[in-house]
C-alpha cells in the first residue's frame, strides 16, 4: 500500500489516512501509554515521509476494534470522514487479513457505506499475509515509488520486530506482481466494489 500511497502523493492526489487504533497493547512489556504515544509519533512522521497531509485517529481501543465499531457514534464518524472528503477510491484491509481489528476495519467500512447506501470504489489491499480473494484484481506499478515503500515500512521503529517479518516478504510479493504487469515493482490490490 506504501508504494500506491506515495504515487497517489506524487500525482498530487489528495491521500487521507484513517487509524483506528493506536495499537497499544502491541508491546506487552511498555505500559500502553507509552506504546501509543510512540506509534501516534511515528505515524505522523512516516505519514509526512511519505506525503500524507492528514491523518484521523478514531481512537479505537487496540483489539476491541470489532466491539467498538458496532456502536453508532462510530459508525456515524466513519460516515461522516467519507462524506466529508468524497473520495474517489477507500482502500481497506482484505476481509482475509488474520489481524482481528483489520478485519474489523474491512467489516465497519463495508457496513457504513452499506447502511447509507453509498457507493465508492473499494480496493482491499494485504497486510500481514498473501491472501487469494474471488475479486478482480487490480495491479499497481509502484517501480518508481518501492525505495519509498521500503523506507515508510522502516519509519513504524517500535513495530519493527513485527515489519521485520513483513520486510522481505513484502520486497519479493512487489516483484512477483511486477512481473504480472511487465514492471519491476507493484502493489496488489482486490477491486471489492
Amino acid at each position: 500500500m506504501g508504494g500506491t500511497i506515495a504515487k497517489f502523493v506524487k500525482q498530487k492526489e489528495k491521500v487521507i489516512k484513517v487509524v483506528f487504533t493506536h495499537g497499544e497493547k502491541s508491546i506487552p512489556h511498555y505500559q500502553e501509554s507509552v506504546v501509543k504515544r510512540a506509534r501516534r509519533r511515528e505515524t505522523k512522521d512516516a505519514s509526512d515521509f511519505i506525503g500524507i497531509k492528514e491523518t484521523i485517529y478514531l481512537g479505537l481501543g487496540d483489539t476491541k476494534v470489532k466491539k467498538e465499531s458496532n456502536k453508532e457514534r462510530i459508525r456515524k464518524k466513519v460516515y461522516e470522514i467519507i462524506k466529508q472528503y468524497k473520495p474517489e477510491k477507500i482502500f481497506i484491509p482484505s476481509a482475509l487479513d488474520i489481524h482481528p481489528d483489520h478485519q474489523a476495519v474491512h467489516d465497519t467500512v463495508l457496513k457504513v457505506l452499506d447502511e447509507k447506501i453509498v457507493n465508492y470504489p473499494i480496493y482491499a489491499y494485504e497486510v500481514w499475509n498473501i491472501m487469494k480473494e474471488d475479486y478482480p484484481i487490480v495491479y499497481e506499478d509502484i517501480s518508481e515509488f518501492m525505495r519509498k515503500k521500503m523506507e515508510y515500512i522502516r519509519s513504524f521503529k517500535s513495530q519493527w520486530m513485527y515489519m521485520f517479518t513483513l520486510y522481505l516478504p513484502a520486497y519479493f510479493r512487489a516483484r512477483t506482481y511486477g512481473r504480472k504487469i511487465k514492471v519491476k515493482f507493484a502493489e496488489r490490490f482486490y477491486k471489492i466494489r
